[in-house]
């Protein structure tokens, strides 16, 4: 069976950086899957942390007619995200029904009432199935989109503090831990952020949604400031940040870090993965997950995992301007993978949108925005 996969779509970002709702870059990722017997769509399909419900679903619409056409009767499974954990919630229900059921690491579900059958009307004759918290693809291969790593992660951002600090007042997470060890610190936060997203009365603007890159901007040294107030406040900021992180640590007795860098975003994210794989123990198998945004590996070594397994992370599909920038060759944020998995040898990633320059991509992002 030759399965394709493609992680963090979003589509719905209020940035315009959900590449894929261009009919053009959409028509790229169709040619390559057309042949596919199943295509898995490895979590954060649908942006539902910034509209409606309603809102999203209709700016995703487009895409999953064009990939029910493309596949004909072909399986497509969705392996609900952080930003789309809503798609996994009857199955967590049902559970729930049957007695307290256990979340094994490899539920499947039929499309539901509401979201997921919308999608399972619009994907015409594909099959849709609902995968939580992931798939086995082989006996040697499991999917996953990753966002349980967030409860490993020494990058602080505002996501992990959350956990973090639900961790402090629930406890810490077993070793081994089980995914409903996982749930029991992030459905709260899920439920709470998607609730917000509902009764939002707009959208999230764009410079909203834009918030906590320019805080990465800032900290990181990326942006200097264009006066010298401005300069001396931002030189203030970035001294004052180990500060803030120790006092958060010592207050969570958590183990954050303040390297903030491309390189420290890369090794935490690494050291996080590895570390979920270990306590859910699929560390044995090739281990594929997205939620990073990062690709790999590619031209680089292999992500061994303790078990004797390896990490791989499918990219995305979304364009931020703060990883790219013009001129430069595209590194391994550039949006446009699909990870291949057939009955035998490890994963493949075939990047699809290498020819398309910064400028295309900047100009398609920003006319999105204003959809």
């Amino acid at each position: 069976m030759r399965t394709a996969i493609i992680s963090d779509l979003h589509l719905g970002l209020s940035s315009g950086g959900d590449v894929l709702r261009d009919p053009g870059v959409r028509s790229i990722l169709l040619e390559e899957i057309a042949g596919a017997d199943r295509v898995v769509l490895l979590g954060d399909v649908v942006e539902l942390r910034e509209r409606t419900l309603g809102a999203s679903l209709a700016l995703s619409r487009p895409f999953f007619e064009d990939l029910g056409a493309a596949l004909g009767e072909a399986e497509v499974t969705i392996v609900p995200g952080n930003h789309d954990h809503r798609f996994a919630e009857p199955l967590l229900e049902g559970l729930s029904l049957e007695g307290g059921t256990p979340l094994t690491l490899d539920r499947r579900h039929p499309p539901g009432a509401g979201a997921t059958a919308a999608i399972a009307e619009w994907l015409g004759p594909a099959r849709l199935e609902i995968a939580y918290p992931g798939l086995w693809l082989r006996d040697d291969v499991y999917a996953t989109h990753g966002h349980y790593m967030d409860a490993h992660l020494s990058l602080p951002r505002a996501e992990c503090l959350a956990i973090a600090t639900r961790m402090r007042i629930a406890g810490p997470l077993p070793d081994p831990a089980a995914p409903a060890d996982y749930e029991r610190l992030l459905l709260p936060l899920y439920g709470f952020v998607f609730g917000l997203a509902q009764v939002r009365r707009t959208a999230v603007a764009r410079t909203q949604a834009r918030t906590s890159e320019a805080a990465w901007e800032l900290l990181a040294g990326a942006e200097d400031g264009d006066t010298r107030g401005r300069r001396a406040a931002m030189a203030a900021a970035r001294a004052s940040f180990p500060a803030a992180v120790w006092a958060i640590n010592r207050l969570l007795r958590a183990e954050f870090q303040a390297d903030i860098s491309g390189p420290g975003i890369f090794h935490s994210g690494l050291a996080a993965a590895t570390e979920m794989s270990r306590r859910l123990g699929v560390d044995g198998a090739h281990v594929i997950t997205g939620h990073s945004h990062r690709g790999g590996p590619i031209g680089e070594e292999a992500w061994p995992l303790p078990g004797g397994g390896s990490l791989h992370n499918t990219g995305s599909w979304v364009f931020a301007s703060i990883f790219h920038h013009p001129g430069l060759p595209p590194n391994p944020y550039w949006p446009g993978t699909v990870t291949w998995v057939e009955d035998e040898g490890p994963p493949r990633r075939v990047q699809l949108l290498l020819e398309r320059s910064h400028g295309e991509l900047t100009e398609l992002v920003t006319r999105a925005a204003t959809l």
